[in-house]
């Protein structure tokens, strides 16, 4: 099976914004997107990406959320046709990211826009949208368990949050995949593990997670948030945060990452996790992760 990774692609413009919309918080963001952003996220970069990403066959796309600038109702609308069209390359799995619920009313256009690449039960509360969470993709000898670390902030903070709740049946879900004997990979915004940012943009309930993920022997975890590329190997599950779907910076180029999972040994499955980033001419391998999982 074949999973490829995008993220933070902030595909909404926001030159139609009137004043009165841009307001508390949406104002820095809106003057941090005219002043600087804009030009490190472009939609030309973006179109190269899912030309890239629909050459090489998915069978699912895992979305880490961030479509939006500064979570505008309108702006989730606008996305829902790019989304459609993601869809049309193969089934998405999105969890959202920290600009997609920027403020509390974020939440409930989130939910009429976007719920069928959420897969959340339809009778989710928007005041509560994290109680529908995890959501997993069951397919054979693999479980694929989306997160909802992205909650509203005060002004100056991109922080996350899982909430206990949620990590306490992230915990059930967990164990359920291992006792039918599945691989594991996990989708969120945020970087899961503590320390892998600084306070201001990290996850609140890092510590508690990594325990949690550690206890059960998750596989993958796949992130965002960060704008750019990084692995890390934890016991023996392996974290991959992807760099924006958009990025159009020397610095901080586009990319997305395939997952290749294949049975290999009875009770075991060989991963193959390939990063592609573009490189001015086009996109490239730029690093390949190979291994077998633990024998059961």
């Amino acid at each position: 099976m074949r999973l490829i990774h995008i993220t933070d692609p902030h595909l909404t413009p926001l030159d139609a914004v009137p004043a009165h919309r841009r307001l508390g918080k949406r104002l820095l963001g809106y003057l941090s997107w005219q002043r600087r952003r804009r030009w490190l996220h472009r939609p030309e970069r973006l179109a190269e990406t899912l030309a890239a990403v629909e050459a090489d066959s998915p069978d699912l796309i895992l979305l880490g959320g961030d479509l939006c600038q500064i979570g505008l109702p309108e702006e989730i609308a606008a996305a829902t046709d790019w989304l459609r069209r993601l869809n049309g390359i193969a089934p998405v799995l999105l969890v959202p990211g920290n600009h997609d619920i920027y403020r509390a009313d974020s939440c409930s256009a989130l939910l009429t826009a976007w719920l069928p690449w959420l897969h959340l039960p339809a009778a989710v509360d928007a005041g509560d949208m994290q109680a529908g969470y995890p959501v997993t993709m069951q397919f054979p000898g693999l479980t694929v368990i989306g997160l909802d670390s992205a909650v509203p902030t005060a002004i100056g903070s991109a922080r996350g949050r899982l909430g206990r709740g949620q990590i306490e049946r992230l915990g059930n879900c967990l164990a359920e995949a291992r006792a039918r004997g599945d691989t594991v990979c996990v989708l969120l915004h945020h970087p899961p593990l503590p320390g892998q940012t600084g306070w201001r943009k990290a996850l609140a309930d890092a510590d508690a997670l990594a325990g949690t993920l550690r206890a059960f022997e998750a596989d993958v975890v796949l992130h965002g948030h960060l704008h750019h590329n990084v692995f890390r190997r934890d016991s023996g599950m392996r974290v991959f945060g992807t760099a924006s779907a958009s990025g159009h910076t020397p610095a901080e180029p586009a990319a997305y990452r395939i997952i290749d999972i294949q049975p290999a040994e009875p009770g075991r499955h060989a991963f193959e996790v390939t990063l592609k980033s573009h490189g001015g001419g086009g996109f490239a391998v730029a690093g390949r992760e190979q291994w077998l999982t633990a024998a059961p």
